[in-house]
């Protein structure tokens, strides 16, 4: 493991799996005293580099102070994107994580960001940028690199709703309209007196994998029926969420929902709870079922577990998709920050990337309003 001082702050450099492995003990550490997502955890990293870190550079930082580990940075190096000769210092996980963000040991976040800062601005050159994707807009980072030498610009990536839970359900339906709350108190009634109704959380290791099947069938089916891929369109997608469903079980991260009919899984709901917070991840349902409205009552259930729990927060992740306005008006954001070292060329850079942004961001806006 590499390492670097700054600011009497030590900088050990993660470049191989056999290290990367070697530091899940402190991971976990700073996970439990940071803020953190499911897509920061160590096992998330771990599974997404092994099925998608091909072709890329592991170059995970961590930041150890004088009383030890007190940071994160869980980049990769990637090369020659969208045509352009540069190589890229992005998080782990672009391109299909819902928020990326630094882990921060509570309390240490101004000596964390100084020190990475400070070490970026000596390690970004004139063919090297900071691209950051799925960026939540609370993050720590801001600031530091806008009092930095880098150029920087950023545009909004994601959309992001979510329910700040109330203490009960009977709450949280008061707040909704008028009708939807009354077709959604229907339709659970509904599915429960004409089908032997269950629903429940998958709660046995020995049936994750034919419940991550039965949802990845039912997903797919409703998005071929569209003529369209759906996210489980490739085996090295499925086989990843199904590696990390097995971890997350096992580290009480996992709440694969499932609504049935008698024996029959009807509907599924994939969703992780960290921190006091559910993440909505993906869902399918029989559409055989479809007049039933298994896929609102799942959702709907899913809240209302959350609600029972004690969960602070229900977040639908990135995608500003009509149906999510029906549970909630609050949204968040996710951004796509870019520094780069101050010259035209690290000008152009800014320019290209962000204006791919846009694009990006036109064509989603489109499909989730469609």
């Amino acid at each position: 493991m590499d390492e670097r001082k700054i600011l009497d702050i030590e900088i050990k450099i993660v470049r191989d799996v056999k290290t990367l492995l070697s530091i899940k003990d402190i991971w976990h550490q700073l996970e439990e005293n940071s803020k953190v997502y499911p897509f920061n955890t160590f096992e998330w990293v771990v599974n997404w580099w092994k099925y998608f870190g091909g072709g890329k550079k592991l170059w995970i930082l961590l930041v150890v102070g004088d009383q030890g580990p007190i940071g994160i940075a869980p980049f990769m190096i990637t090369f020659g994107e969208m045509g352009l000769p540069i190589k890229r210092i992005k998080f782990i996980g672009s391109n299909n994580s819902d928020y990326l963000d630094f882990i921060v040991k509570y309390g240490y976040e101004d000596i964390f960001y100084r020190s990475l800062i400070k070490y970026l601005e000596s390690t970004i050159d004139r063919f090297t940028v900071l691209d950051l994707e799925h960026l939540p807009e609370s993050s720590g980072i801001y600031p530091y690199i806008m009092d930095s030498w880098l150029y920087y610009d950023y545009d909004i990536q994601d959309v992001c709703p979510y329910i700040k839970l109330p203490a009960t359900w009977d709450e949280y339906l008061s707040t909704l309209d008028g009708k939807f709350r009354r077709n959604i108190k229907y339709e659970i009634k509904r599915f429960f007196t004409k089908c032997d109704g269950s629903f429940m959380s998958v709660a046995d290791e020995n049936d994750i994998d034919d419940s991550m099947d039965r949802l990845i069938e039912l997903h797919q089916a409703r998005w071929r029926k569209r003529h369209m891929p759906g996210a489980f369109y490739s085996k090295r997608i499925r086989d990843f969420h199904k590696a990390l469903a097995f971890d997350f079980f096992n580290r009480g991260i996992l709440s694969l929902f499932e609504l049935k009919d008698g024996d029959k899984i009807v509907a599924s709901l994939l969703s992780y709870h960290v921190g006091g917070k559910r993440y909505y991840y993906i869902s399918g349902y029989d559409l055989d079922y479809s007049r039933l409205s298994v896929g609102a009552v799942t959702l709907g259930l899913s809240i209302k577990r959350s609600i029972e729990v004690g969960d602070e927060v229900y977040d639908f992740l990135r995608g500003d998709e009509k149906y999510k306005e029906d549970w909630t008006k609050d949204k968040k954001r996710n951004m796509r920050l870019v520094a780069s070292y101050p010259s035209v060329a690290g000008r152009f850079y800014l320019y290209y990337i962000i204006a791919e942004n846009k694009i990006i961001n036109k064509i989603k806006d489109r499909f989730s309003h469609d």
